[in-house]
């Protein structure tokens, strides 16, 4: 049984701005998922067992390569987008903060905000 000492509402990790709980959301052709956006642009999504992030990760990053008019493969971490994992507890909406992790029993939250481009 875990305790819920120290666990927190999920925040973003890009601007500190605490995530609603994740509800459907569109995360391609005909597919949903659960998760949100926060205000600062970023897009999450849950992995309630913490045994789907692979999944989840190409999920949000097709979400990400559509918003840049890219192809998923043409993407580049910290050039196009930043991504952060949290540990997440789905049930209490709580959060430990990032993962250290796969083998600690939570779920998790992918969170990534694409980087702007300026002309």
């Amino acid at each position: 049984m875990r305790r819920d000492s120290g666990a927190l509402s999920p925040k973003c990790p890009f601007c500190d701005a605490e995530l609603r709980r994740p509800e459907s959301i569109p995360v391609g052709a005909g597919e949903s998922g659960q998760g949100g956006t926060c205000g600062c642009g970023a897009v999450y999504l849950m992995d309630p067992t913490g045994k789907n992030v692979g999944t989840i990760m190409v999920q949000v990053l097709g979400m990400a390569a559509e918003a840049l008019s890219k192809r998923m493969e043409e993407l580049l971490p910290d050039e196009d987008y930043v991504d952060a994992i949290l540990n997440y507890d789905w049930r209490t909406h709580r959060s430990y903060g990032v993962s250290a992790g796969y083998m600690d029993g939570y779920g998790r939250l992918y969170i990534l905000r694409v980087n702007k481009k300026t002309a």
